[in-house]
């Protein structure tokens, strides 16, 4: 074991522990805070939109415009929308 190697998370898990940060900080009424962790993991490349939408942990923030605004931003349109027009 080497004590001076550096640890460091591979793609999922920086997606895991940023979408925990939004899920723990909607817990405690940081909404801003949560908001933003949630889109440091959509940046990261989280992307499961029916988690976030089904989880409860993240029921403080869904009546949010914020919230409803990273949604929009991220999730992909519902729906026919073969060419991406009218789309983001």
């Amino acid at each position: 074991f080497d004590s001076q190697s550096v640890q460091s998370l591979d793609e999922f898990e920086q997606q895991a522990a940023h979408y925990n940060m939004a899920c723990a900080h909607a817990q405690l009424g940081n909404v801003p805070e949560s908001i933003a962790a949630l889109e440091t993991a959509f940046q990261a490349g989280f992307d499961n939109f029916a988690t976030v939408r089904g989880d409860p942990d993240l029921d403080p923030i869904k009546a949010d415009p914020d919230y409803e605004r990273l949604m929009e931003q991220y999730e992909p349109k519902r729906g026919f929308n073969p060419f991406g027009l009218f789309g983001k």
